[in-house]
């Protein structure tokens, strides 16, 4: 009986730490969600082109650019995160609260200006690649995407969806099984995570390119508002941190084996970027002649995941400045300008995507322009979290602090050394 009764204590121990699990688990999924999402997001197609041309116009050289942006990265999105969360606000209401309209206006020309150049870019490139599947000129394309795409958000389908688009997004992991078929130098590989410079154009445009891809300000938007509008509870450091350093770490290990499949496959054979079909050989490996179908599906994946943040990280933005009633969560006629906002941005994007730019190009430029607006971005976030009458406990640790500062130093640094190979300065 005794030995019965010590084993009845021993299973109800085990039940109460197996209910405990589950709780942990629910408690876990509840709260990962935006920072997981904004991540998959970033690899959209102007990041997989850029870090595709990184690749291969250097190699593995530049990983190390990308391995020091993995925790300036995870930081600045989750102070961005932090801020709307104790303030329960967006980031552009918070920003006029404390700095001024005037501020906030310029804070969102630039953003909604990089933003539509980035949608148009990014339309583009999804309809270069189905032009090529389907055998039509890839002009065809452009406004079927920028409309399917205001269709799934004005009738609430891009919510039900985001998770599959989320899932599918794991498809890039071929670039992670490409790369391993190319059969690198890994020696060389590790020699990418050394910091090595070149002093030419080139090297400035990839360099930011890659750190304003993997940065981008439309993202520090985006989780700021989707935070808000997933959790309506109080502020959990511990969770948020998680979220966004689970988020932003697939993302640039991704990213990392892009660059990878590209230096062993376009950079050992001398080709630059300039076609969907030559990006497309970075899979090549791996894929075989079916190379362009599996790229195709990425870039067509990721840009649907992406347009819908995009956009909608321009109509929080517009809305927060006027103070209009904004989110994804209201109906069309109680946020009547939020989605005027989120269609105009896509619409505007779509008749960029005519411009006579050739559409992989297009990609990677508008990532430099992100280069140049992140630093004053995040110097304002490094403002708001370390005033304590805005965020009280919250206030910036001194680690965060460093990242940010050298995020800023970094990005100042070569956009100014950029403009100065530009206009031969020196």
């Amino acid at each position: 009986m005794k030995k019965k009764s010590v084993l009845v204590k021993e299973v109800k121990k085990i039940e109460k730490q197996v209910k405990h699990l589950k709780k942990e688990v629910k408690h876990i999924e509840r709260e990962i969600g935006p920072g997981v999402i904004t991540g998959g997001a970033d690899n959209d197609p102007a990041g997989i082109i850029t870090y595709t041309t990184a690749g291969a116009l250097f190699g593995y050289a530049l990983l190390w650019v990308l391995a020091l942006c993995t925790p300036l990265m995870i930081v600045i999105q989750e102070m961005a995160a932090r801020v709307a969360l104790v303030k329960r606000k967006g980031l552009a209401s918070i920003i006029k609260e404390h700095y001024g309209k005037r501020t906030a206006m310029l804070v969102m020309t630039g953003l909604a200006a990089v933003n539509i150049a980035t949608i148009g870019a990014d339309i583009a490139g999804v309809a270069a690649v189905l032009g090529l599947l389907i055998g039509l000129h890839w002009g065809l394309f452009v406004i079927p995407v920028a409309a399917l795409i205001g269709y799934l958000v004005l009738f609430k389908k891009y919510r039900t969806i985001r998770k599959v688009l989320l899932a599918l997004t794991a498809l890039l992991f071929v670039y992670i099984l490409s790369s391993f078929l190319a059969n690198p130098n890994w020696i060389e590989v590790a020699r990418g995570l050394v910091p090595t410079y070149e002093h030419s154009i080139l090297f400035f445009m990839a360099a930011i390119g890659i750190i304003g891809t993997t940065i981008s300000p439309y993202m520090l938007f985006w989780q700021a508002s989707d935070e808000l509008e997933e959790h309506k509870t109080i502020l959990r450091p511990k969770d948020l941190e998680l979220d966004t350093a689970l988020g932003m770490a697939w993302s640039n290990i991704i990213a990392a084996f892009i660059i990878i499949a590209a230096g062993s496959t376009l950079f050992v054979a001398g080709i630059n970027v300039d076609t969907a079909e030559q990006a497309a050989l970075a899979l090549h490996p791996l894929a075989g002649d079916l190379a362009y179908i599996l790229f195709s599906i990425g870039i067509i994946v990721s840009g649907f995941l992406a347009l819908p943040v995009l956009a909608g990280s321009t109509a929080y933005t517009v809305s927060e400045t006027f103070g209009w009633r904004e989110g994804l969560n209201k109906k069309f006629f109680s946020a009547k300008g939020f989605y005027f906002v989120f269609i105009l941005s896509l619409f505007v994007g779509a008749t960029l995507a005519f411009f006579p730019i050739n559409p992989i190009h297009f990609l990677f430029y508008t990532q430099i322009l992100d280069g140049f607006l992140t630093p004053f971005l995040a110097l304002i976030l490094l403002s708001l979290c370390n005033n304590k009458e805005i965020m009280g406990e919250y206030t910036n640790t001194k680690l965060k602090n460093f990242f940010a500062i050298l995020l800023i130093i970094i990005l100042v640094v070569l956009d100014l050394m950029l403009l100065s190979q530009i206009f031969g300065i020196f």
